[in-house]
């Protein structure tokens, strides 16, 4: 597992925070088709040292001129926790080709009636079909937030550069605890690629994380919910989210 020291952690932090006022630099560190790839054992140590009911705290810094994400475990009151070591994971291609699934369960409900003296007196059976009434897939809308930071993120960098001078651009993402850690028991890992996703509440694209578990049997993403997935992308980005306004 990738380590830094918590004189690493500042340093690769403060690279970032330099590299977002330039472009130039920027793209030499950012490849829109590439992803972080978290390891089940990352994410359990980050679990294990994270004191924060809610979310996690994930950082973007640089080191050696790579972008790196780093699990950043928070204290109960939202403090940085200081370690003497940090897990992180580098923006890199993908070694293969990705699968985002979903399953569409089929409920049969069966109603009885029984009488005042128990006996069964009426019976009927409905079937339910939940993809006449769910929302739009997840995965569709993840495939297309993915699509759009590959195709226009580096625009959208560049206008941030341009306009803000790089202080809108994200040092840090949010990510519930609960989308973290569904499905990581028999996970072999988990891919986080980018997104853009529109925010009605800030009347803007903003970019997302969104993760991808990955398993060497497909079937064993978990089928106990209506629609299991292996998809989650309800991260927020800092800025312009912080702590006190997600409510850790």
């Amino acid at each position: 597992m990738a380590i830094l020291t918590l004189e690493n952690y500042n340093i690769t932090t403060s690279y970032w925070n330099l590299a977002k006022s330039n472009y130039a630099e920027l793209q030499s560190i950012i490849s829109p088709e590439k992803v972080f790839t978290l390891l089940p054992e990352q994410i359990q140590w980050l679990d294990e040292e994270n004191e924060s009911e809610s979310y996690f705290r994930l950082d973007i810094g640089v080191l050696e001129e790579q972008l790196i994400l780093i699990l950043t475990p928070r204290s109960s009151t939202g403090e940085v926790i200081e370690l003497r070591n940090y897990e992180y994971t580098t923006l890199e291609p993908l070694n293969n080709d990705l699968k985002l699934s979903q399953t569409k369960t089929y409920t049969v409900t069966n109603n009885y009636t029984l009488s005042k003296d128990l006996k069964k007196s009426e019976n009927d059976s409905d079937m339910n079909f939940p993809i006449l009434n769910q929302p739009v897939a997840r995965q569709q809308a993840a495939v297309d937030e993915i699509e759009s930071w590959r195709e226009n993120g580096m625009d959208w960098l560049s206008l941030e550069v341009t306009e803000f001078n790089g202080q809108r651009i994200f040092n840090s993402f949010y990510v519930p605890k609960a989308d973290l850690l569904q499905n990581q028991e028999d996970a072999t890992s988990l891919v986080c690629a980018f997104g853009l996703k529109y925010s009605s509440v800030y009347q803007r694209l903003l970019p997302t994380l969104i993760f991808i578990s990955c398993f060497e049997n497909p079937s064993l993403v978990n089928v106990g919910t209506l629609s299991p997935s292996n998809t989650y992308d309800w991260s927020k980005a800092c800025p312009p989210y912080t702590a006190s306004t997600i409510g850790f």
